[in-house]
């Protein structure tokens, strides 16, 4: 999953929308769409909306609801002013529990798309949006910064008092911070690689987690639901792993998995897919991770002083080897 194709995704809105006066028409019309879409599958969209933005004020990433707000974190994406200097396990703990977050703002009913008037199409502010993405999808080096220089060329502060605005912002931000988190292996741990000699993982010390082209989860050959993931994993480093003793500060010699997590995509597979499957995995980990913790400590993870929390750290490591997306 390169970075710009998530970008891309993120702002492809709908093919072909978005006013001089900027009345926001087509807008809140695509978003009451894409409302509409998860109420029919029995998501509260709005309510997950209103947690990312809570979870960002709560962690400085915003200072508060406002347009302005908005526009400054653009302007440090702009900057280069890394995310990760505000990012830590807090932050992404509370993004993981909200759970489903979208990856872009879609309108998926044909039936809202063929209400936009086309000169409503001509003068939007939508449509100056298309050009500049346009202008993306054709650079080869395109980076979120060069991407938040040119949406800052389009949006204001006042756009960012619109829902839709809003809304594509709280996704981006979020979906930014997953993606950062993974990539950068902010709460993972992953197996040392040696330039040497590649490491070999015995097959009993593997999970396989392949999401397909078809964006289908399998487990180690067998399909699995999003739901089971969870306890797939838990069950492999509990029970099913070898294990290795090591010495720890504070609780002395103890057993820890020697497991390890390698989760695959496809090219085609599904953004959402796959960070859905990352939350499960992650999930899986913080919960064993509360086991020892209770345990040793009679405390949750997140409870615990950072002398402790490295204790449980090495004892139950996020061991996550991510492949190259069609490997």
């Amino acid at each position: 999953m390169k970075k710009i194709n998530i970008f891309i995704g993120l702002f492809f809105i709908i093919t072909g929308c978005a006013q001089t006066d900027y009345d926001y028409k087509i807008e809140n019309s695509i978003l009451e769409c894409f409302y509409q879409h998860h109420k029919a599958n029995d998501i509260d969209i709005k309510n997950t909306i209103d947690k990312i933005e809570n979870v960002l004020i709560k962690h400085k990433i915003l200072l508060d609801k406002t347009g302005e707000s908005y526009i400054r974190v653009i302007e440090q994406m702009r900057d280069q002013i890394d995310l990760n200097t505000t990012i830590n396990s807090q932050l992404i703990q509370d993004i993981n529990s909200i759970g489903y977050i979208p990856s872009s703002v879609l309108c998926q009913d044909a039936t809202y798309v063929s209400k936009i008037d086309s000169v409503d199409l001509a003068h939007s502010k939508l449509k100056y949006l298309m050009s500049v993405l346009e202008s993306i999808h054709i650079k080869e080096d395109a980076t979120p910064n060069l991407i938040a220089q040119d949406f800052l060329k389009v949006f204001n502060a006042q756009d960012f008092e619109n829902d839709f605005y809003r809304t594509i912002g709280l996704v981006l931000f979020a979906n930014k911070i997953k993606m950062d988190d993974f990539e950068n292996g902010l709460t993972r741990k992953l197996p040392p690689v040696s330039t040497e000699k590649p490491i070999v993982i015995e097959t009993q010390n593997k999970l396989v987690v392949l999401v397909n082209e078809e964006s289908k989860i399998i487990v180690d050959g067998n399909i699995a639901t999003i739901t089971e993931l969870k306890e797939i994993v838990k069950n492999f480093f509990v029970k099913k792993s070898d294990k290795t003793e090591i010495d720890l500060p504070l609780i002395g010699k103890q057993k820890t998995s020697k497991g390890v997590i390698s989760l695959h995509s496809d090219k085609k597979t599904s953004y959402e897919v796959y960070i859905a499957v990352q939350n499960e995995i992650v999930k899986a980990f913080n919960e064993l991770r509360d086991l020892k913790s209770k345990k040793f400590f009679n405390k949750t993870f997140n409870d615990l002083d950072k002398e402790k929390q490295k204790v449980i750290s090495d004892l139950v490591p996020l061991s996550i080897s991510e492949a190259e997306p069609g490997t």
